[in-house]
């Protein structure tokens, strides 16, 4: 479906979970890349649904129900990957137990007409008998669990490339607002931009970071993960064969020599706009071979660089540097809170 404003629509009602798994949910959709749309306003019986949410609602490739107590609607199309967040999907599927109530109270009221009620209770029937997440049947009723694996899911509907970075960083925010600053402002037909530091101070977690950020404008994308190390162990046609894979979805292996890698990556991506992220880089040779002489991709591409070594990237002429110092470092909360805590111990001890 092509030109979608969203990619997923998540749907929900009221309280039960607007601040719980919906705004986890959304928030982890978000940062994955994936457009997200929730309606933040509370739709009260008998309004119209408005037209900006209909739009959405069929533009979306797919739905997310998100079932709860009070949560008794119409689902529309798409591909729909229900939620039961506390009630069981036979209360939805037959509209016993508070959704039961929710038909009986319409009825009553005349909220709605009556042509309307079978179409609603023939919808919920469908979706209810669909396979979803029963919040209760996954990992003890632990949100963050269920959150992980609904993301997973969406991911793998949509082919989204996705790198998993750490939970809760400390110093992100700001440090991806500057790259993703110096990005949109360049006017390179291909961007390349290199990010520079010492070992261990954050410069994969933050590539990957704005990676995410960007994938969902590429169809063409590529993370090659320590290529010092991989072009030292397997050789920079190994790494060469892996791009091609990746970037067209499909093994690829017949590369035997760097020449011949080079020249296979301009013939199947110089009219391709990519995305691709190098990491650990310590040599310019290796820029050459998996980027060619002159960049070997098309207009719009995006090709992100780590290395500790920022002659490597003066040498191969890349004009968009950020360097890492080390007050700028990104280290996960947890491996901080666990620095801090140690610290005091110590403190205490003494």
């Amino acid at each position: 479906m092509e030109g979608c404003d969203y990619e997923v629509f998540l749907s929900f009602r009221g309280p039960d979970t607007r601040t719980s798994i919906t705004d986890h949910l959304y928030t982890r959709l978000t940062e994955a890349g994936v457009r997200t749309f929730r309606d933040d306003e509370e739709l009260r019986i008998g309004e119209e649904i408005g037209p900006d949410l209909i739009r959405a609602i069929e533009q979306s490739k797919i739905s997310i129900p998100i079932f709860s107590k009070n949560y008794a609607s119409e689902i529309k199309g798409q591909k729909i990957m229900p939620i039961f967040y506390y009630i069981e999907p036979s209360e939805v599927r037959y509209q016993t137990g508070g959704y039961g109530d929710a038909f009986h109270s319409h009825e009553k009221k005349k909220r709605v007409d009556e042509e309307t009620i079978p179409e609603w209770k023939a919808a919920l029937n469908e979706v209810g008998a669909l396979k979803g997440w029963n919040i209760e049947n996954v990992a003890n009723g632990h949100e963050g669990q269920l959150v992980k694996q609904v993301v997973t899911n969406v991911l793998s509907e949509l082919k989204k490339a996705y790198l998993a970075v750490s939970d809760f960083l400390v110093g992100v925010d700001y440090t991806v607002k500057e790259i993703t600053g110096i990005i949109d402002t360049a006017t390179d037909d291909v961007k390349i931009v290199g990010i520079h530091g010492m070992a261990g101070i954050g410069k994969t977690t933050l590539a990957k970071v704005v990676y995410n950020q960007f994938s969902r404008d590429f169809a063409y994308c590529c993370f090659l993960p320590d290529v010092r190390d991989t072009s030292n162990s397997k050789g920079i046609a190994y790494l060469q064969n892996r791009l091609i894979s990746d970037l067209s979805k499909q093994t690829f292996s017949s590369i035997d020599s760097k020449d011949e890698g080079m020249k296979a990556i301009k013939e199947r991506f110089s009219s391709k706009k990519v995305l691709v992220l190098f990491d650990d880089i310590d040599d310019e040779s290796q820029l050459t071979a998996l980027l060619g002489g002159q960049v070997c991709f098309g207009s719009g591409s995006l090709i992100l660089i780590t290395t500790r070594n920022e002659r490597v990237l003066r040498a191969f002429q890349v004009k968009l540097i950020y360097h890492i110092g080390v007050l700028d470092s990104i280290v996960p909360f947890s491996y901080l809170a666990s620095m801090l805590s140690e610290e005091i111990t110590l403190h205490m001890k003494s």
